[in-house]
């Protein structure tokens, strides 16, 4: 209802001030009108929860931002239709409107979104050698000699790499490394494989691979961009679930044993969801979502974006659920979560803003964009209906 107070001038300059287009007058004069009457505010506060949730679905044109769309515009424009038009900017340009927004909406004495000391992730691991020695990684180190004769360099920039001189035994020896919640780790194998390893994640390989097989462990979130080798196929084991690829890029998430999902980039995998399971063929921008304890799985088309977007240093939801959000942002940024309602659990969101952003900036989307509210208390996110 409020909405009908704005005509279209009114509309067109309240878009003009989310965007960041209006001088400094121009913004002074939309605070104070504004603040000049609580029907404005009303008015102000409707149309910001509109543009909010078509611009963070708009950050990714493969998100449906006409499902968004048509959604909002039943809600809350009735029969009568106009088309706004939106320009669709890089990430860091939402972060700007939502700085914007967030330091002119009225600080209230209980703001649930103004104590945070919670730090996004970062690169963090710890490496286990052959011998049982524990190196911390978030430390620059000099090369590390292993049994084998195999050289492992570390750097604080660049992650870990193995080199691909010939080893001096057959006998295959183990690292392990185990990455933290709130962190993440980036390798080269000795093959010239990438992995990229997520939050509360944990890979071991041998340092070198033998010359039939290429094999390695997983416990929690990968993605693997594999050194092609028709000789040597590459396995991949999540306790009794497995893949095997020759050469291609995919993504594994396994924190849930009944809810492993796989999704393939490029190229072609084999999956079995567990030893007693045939192997099934995963083809590229398709997910395989895996029950490994009971052995059922289910192949479908989807878009791969929220699956891999982490990888690139981004955070990125398609209408999903909030409590799986927040089992995402928990490790990411390494806190606790409590919903004091059930029901919340429910809501669903679209999202694309970079990894590395201040906690509260995705919280503050939420927040405009749903009942929902989120307090940080140290390291606790409590979510409640407003």
């Amino acid at each position: 209802m409020e909405k009908r107070l704005l005509n279209q001038e009114m509309e067109e300059r309240l878009l003009a001030f989310f965007n960041g287009e209006l001088d400094e007058a121009a913004n002074e004069e939309i605070r104070q009108w504004a603040d000049s009457d609580p029907k404005n505010r009303a008015a102000y506060d409707a149309f910001l929860k509109d543009y909010l949730r078509l611009r963070w679905a708009q950050e990714d044109r493969h998100i449906q931002v006409t499902r968004a769309w048509q959604r909002i515009s039943a809600t809350t424009r009735g029969k009568r239709q106009r088309r706004i038009y939106f320009t669709v900017a890089a990430s860091i340009a939402i972060l700007a409107v939502a700085a914007a927004v967030f330091l002119f909406i009225p600080k209230k004495a209980n703001q649930p979104l103004a104590q945070s000391s919670i730090q996004p992730v970062k690169p963090q691991a710890t490496l286990v050698l052959s011998t049982g020695k524990k190196i911390d990684l978030n430390q620059a180190h000099l090369p590390i000699l292993e049994q084998d004769g195999s050289t492992v360099n570390i750097d604080t920039l660049s992650g870990l790499r193995y080199d691909t001189a010939a080893p001096q035994t057959t006998q295959l020896i183990y690292n392990k490394i185990i990455v933290p919640r709130g962190g993440e780790y980036f390798l080269t194998l000795a093959d010239g494989t990438q992995i990229w390893l997520d939050a509360e994640s944990t890979l071991e390989y041998p340092v070198q691979f033998n010359t039939t097989e290429r094999r390695v462990k997983l416990q929690g979130k990968a993605y693997f961009s594999v050194t092609r080798d028709t000789t040597k196929p590459f396995l991949v084991e999540v306790d009794k679930f497995s893949i095997r690829v020759h050469g291609t890029e995919f993504n594994v998430n396994a924190h849930d044993a009944q809810r492993i999902e796989t999704v393939l980039v490029n190229g072609s995998i084999g999956f079995k969801a567990n030893a007693k399971s045939a192997e099934q063929l995963l083809q590229p921008h398709q997910l395989a979502m895996v029950n490994s304890l009971t052995g059922q799985s289910e192949i479908r088309d989807v878009n791969i974006l929220p699956h891999v977007a982490w990888k690139n240093r981004n955070i990125v939801f398609a209408n999903e659920r909030l409590d799986n959000i927040m089992e995402e942002i928990a490790r990411w940024y390494d806190v606790h979560v409590f919903f004091q309602n059930e029901e919340l659990k429910a809501l669903r969101f679209d999202c694309n803003m970079p990894r590395y952003s201040d906690i509260r900036e995705l919280f503050f989307f939420m927040e405009q964009t749903s009942n929902a509210r989120f307090y940080i208390n140290d390291r606790t996110v409590i979510i409640s209906k407003k």
